[in-house]
């Protein structure tokens, strides 16, 4: 029998209804008062827009709805970071502010913030980066899952049929409670108290029963089933001791199957049949095509990609500890959230709003291929990448973009220069393509351009690309590419409209020389903003969410190169 979950003793669920945000209570305000009540800054800049959320201390959701966000806003702050939020003079209540992959998340009375119309000055609330996390839970007898969420927070998940669970999202510097409650929402299965650091990716084991590890399972187990005089010619599965996979799912699906239909898919694999007590089963195999075969037994899964020659030759399958994968994809500026799946399995989940996702209970010791789809009326697959992770761990994995390393020339990259100047040239004049060249000391094909800028401080001439449509860059780590030449050149990050809007975040110029230089900007380093002065709070910080142009621009010289350039933190 499978144990309850017992993580402490049970409560009678008592679920807080959404806490609203105004205040009865009539303020007079006096000179010096303040309208807003909070800053909601990150790394010292403006989170404009963050999303606002009030909620009880022991907030807990009304009904069992999957619900990815960590909350849901009851109001958003303006462009420059300013929010107002009336907490009641009675009782404690849960503070939330996230804005594109960073958060703030206290617990707080009126005595502890800033009131409308009272105080004089905002509570400056500083976001960080959130934290991923994969869990595992007892399944109650009879219950096929169960819900998890965090106490004062919308954030509610359902654990696949072995008790796993992922939250891509969680606030960190702060000690949050995760509560869990059966698979009808009827019963509080109890709580456990977590704290994350920014960043953090974190795998975690409530089930109340200790299972000794694999390897130490009896051995009598298989010696107990074993038929002497049984020759059917099955497949056979084991764990990793040699015991059988009793009663297992199988499922065979073609290799590059992707989900039917978009919905949170928490199992592996729905169940084509099952092993029988001695771990054997039988199937028939196609005859031709790739398929992926995956076993699966409780945290112990099998799956392999197979030709159908290659199955018609098996015999015996080991199962390994499962795995859980954390990541990201780069959304375009207009998506709220992607679909996430593995080539070949069934599993379903979605990412949070700046594109972090968590694959829990996954099979581990082989090449998964990830694939995604937009969340709109198309359900059109976005990107796709491999990932790989080695058994009971969590792997924080880091997707790189190769933007243009120019071996194939250099598509969709062009050259520009200020039209208003006309003394400014460039070589090559219109197509980046027309500038590739092959490097003796590279070993490879890369950008030459030769320019000549007019006696003007605006004067300017680049090369890069424009992205076909606005891209939320708010959690990239980082750019690099090489360059050298006899001037300076500057990273560029713009959304340009016209002549007359035009937002830009770019680094300060770097000396180039003659020999080639690796150049690593970091999202902190692109400071400078149309204004051409150094300004991180009107540059980087406000343009992240909706970048069009990546540019490179040339200076103080007469020719420059450049080569691989890479995104770091990036898929799309």
């Amino acid at each position: 029998m499978r144990k309850s979950l017992f993580l402490m003793p049970l409560l009678s669920l008592t679920l807080a209804g959404l806490v609203s945000c105004s205040n009865n209570e009539e303020v007079a305000g006096g000179p010096g008062s303040i309208t807003t009540n909070g800053l909601a800054l990150v790394d010292g800049k403006p989170a404009s827009y963050a999303t606002v959320a009030l909620r009880k201390v022991d907030f807990k959701a009304e009904h069992a709805v999957e619900e990815n966000a960590l909350v849901v806003a009851d109001s958003y702050a303006d462009e420059n970071g300013n929010f107002k939020v009336e907490i009641p003079a009675e009782g404690k209540y849960r503070l939330t502010v996230l804005h594109d992959g960073v958060a703030y998340s206290k617990e707080l009375t009126r005595d502890e913030f800033a009131v409308v119309g009272k105080s004089t000055a905002p509570d400056t609330v500083n976001l960080s980066a959130t934290a991923v996390m994969a869990g595992v839970v007892d399944i109650p007898e009879g219950d096929t899952s169960v819900w998890v969420g965090i106490v004062g927070t919308d954030v509610l998940v359902k654990t696949n049929v072995a008790g796993w669970f992922a939250l891509p999202s969680l606030p960190a510097n702060d000690s949050l409670t995760l509560y869990f409650v059966t698979e009808n929402y009827s019963k509080n299965l109890g709580e456990q108290s977590i704290y994350v650091t920014p960043r953090e990716s974190v795998m975690k084991d409530y089930r109340s029963e200790v299972k000794p590890p694999i390897d130490t399972l009896s051995k009598d187990t298989a010696a107990r089933d074993t038929d002497e005089t049984d020759t059917l010619p099955r497949i056979v599965a084991l764990l990793k001791d040699g015991t059988p996979a009793a009663n297992a799912t199988v499922a065979l699906r073609k290799a590059k199957s992707m989900s039917s239909g978009y919905v949170v898919q928490n199992s592996i694999i729905e169940s084509d049949l099952q092993t029988d007590k001695k771990g054997r089963f039988e199937i028939k195999w196609p005859t031709s095509g790739d398929y992926r075969l995956t076993v699966i037994k409780g945290d112990y899964a099998f799956s392999k990609v197979y030709n159908a020659v290659e199955l018609a030759e098996l015999d015996t399958l080991r199962l390994d500890a499962t795995a859980s994968i954390s990541s990201k994809v780069t959304l375009q500026s207009s998506a709220e959230y992607l679909w996430v799946g593995v080539y070949g399995l069934d599993i379903l989940v979605k990412t949070n709003n700046v594109g972090t996702y968590v694959l829990p209970d996954v099979p581990a010791q082989d090449s998964l291929g990830i694939y995604f789809v937009t969340a709109d009326s198309s359900n059109s697959l976005y990107a796709e990448w491999k990932a790989y992770a080695e058994p009971n761990r969590t792997e924080s994995l880091n997707p790189v973009k190769v933007l243009q390393d120019f071996e194939d020339g250099a598509d969709g990259w062009y050259i520009n220069t200020d039209s208003l100047n006309k003394g400014t040239t460039i070589t090559p004049a219109k197509l980046a393509k027309d500038g590739v060249e092959y490097d003796s000391t590279r070993k490879s094909k890369v950008f030459h351009g030769k320019y000549k800028l007019a006696n003007d401080d605006y004067a300017w001439a680049l090369v890069g690309t424009s992205f076909e449509r606005y891209m939320n860059f708010a959690v990239i780590d980082s750019v690099v590419f090489y360059a050298k030449g006899n001037g300076n050149v500057k990273l560029a990050m713009e959304n340009w409209v016209t002549p007359s809007v035009n937002i830009k975040a770019s680094t300060s110029w770097i000396k180039l020389s003659s020999s080639w230089k690796r150049v690593v900007v970091n999202p902190a380093d692109l400071c400078v903003g149309s204004a051409n002065d150094e300004n991180c709070v009107t540059s980087w910080n406000s343009m992240m969410g909706g970048v069009k142009q990546f540019h490179i621009f040339a200076q103080d010289g007469s020719e420059f190169y450049i080569d691989d350039v890479i995104l770091y933190g990036a898929l799309f």
